[in-house]
C-alpha cells in the first residue's frame, strides 16, 4: 500500500475513518437535524477528498505546451 501524498493508502485510510465517524454518528446520535447535519459533512468531506484525489490525477498527465 502505497502511504505517499499520490497514493491511494492515504485515500483509502480517509475514507474508512470517514465511513466510522459517519457509522458512530448513526449508532450515537439522535435521529434529527444534527444527525443529518453531521452525515452532510462527512459527505462533502469524503467527495472533496475524491475530487481532489482525481484532479490531481487528470492535472499531472496534461504537459503545457
Amino acid at each position: 500500500m502505497d502511504m505517499g501524498p499520490q497514493g491511494n493508502g492515504r485515500l483509502a485510510i480517509g475514507l474508512t475513518v470517514l465511513a466510522v465517524l459517519a457509522l458512530l454518528a448513526w449508532l450515537t446520535m439522535e435521529p434529527g437535524k444534527f444527525r443529518y447535519l453531521t452525515w452532510l459533512l462527512l459527505g462533502f468531506s469524503a467527495f472533496r477528498m475524491l475530487l481532489l484525489r482525481f484532479r490531481s490525477r487528470y492535472s499531472s498527465t496534461r504537459h503545457p505546451e
